[in-house]
């Protein structure tokens, strides 16, 4: 059988033997592939495109930790605004600070402070809400420069949020009720600081 198979393949002309040179080297290039390099050549572009979307997690950890730690800060510096805004820590201490500052105020405008009382502590989001009903009588445009300056003598945690008013002696005076919220940070534990 070889003297057979010699005898063919010396009657080959040159370009028939470069053809099945070619085709037989072709083949053995394609069974290296399949059954040698696919495999390896496979596993290194998972490798390469798991390490790609493990780099751009990594950036997007390292922005998440930056975020939160600005976040942090805002927080804290926030917390320390509003604890120097509200004065005190206790609500005696509170209501005192808020009744001084209220009449302080009313008292450049020309508005006389009637009444100051405590109302209802309520919880939002992370803030204690205290709310405070107030009655104060005067001229009504000096009520209501007393009313809009209240973020510059109690700060940017106090809100108004309920109001009445009413023309009394012959509409010379008006008096005016409001509920004004003031807003506390918590800590995480749930306790006022």
């Amino acid at each position: 059988m070889n003297a057979r198979l010699l005898a063919a393949a010396s009657k080959l002309s040159p370009q028939a033997w470069w053809l099945l040179v070619l085709l037989v080297g072709g083949a053995l290039a394609l069974e290296g592939w399949l059954l040698i390099l696919r495999q390896p050549f496979n596993t290194y572009r998972e490798l390469s495109a798991a390490r790609e979307s493990l780099r751009a997690i990594e950036g997007m950890t390292a922005a998440q930790q930056a975020e939160q730690q600005r976040a942090s800060l805002r927080t804290r510096d926030l917390t320390e605004r509003l604890s120097a805004e509200l004065g005190g820590s206790s609500e005696e201490q509170l209501t005192v600070a808020l009744m001084r500052k209220l009449d302080q105020a009313a008292a450049r405008e020309g508005v006389r402070l009637t009444s100051l009382k405590p109302g209802a502590r309520r919880h939002v989001m992370s803030f204690e809400e205290l709310s405070f009903d107030v009655g104060a009588e005067g001229r009504y445009l000096a009520l209501c420069q007393w009313v809009l300056d209240f973020e510059q003598s109690l700060g940017k945690s106090a809100t108004v949020t309920d109001f009445t008013m009413k023309a009394v002696d012959g509409g010379r005076q008006v008096t005016l009720n409001l509920r004004l919220a003031l807003y506390r940070p918590m800590t995480p534990g749930g306790e006022t600081r």
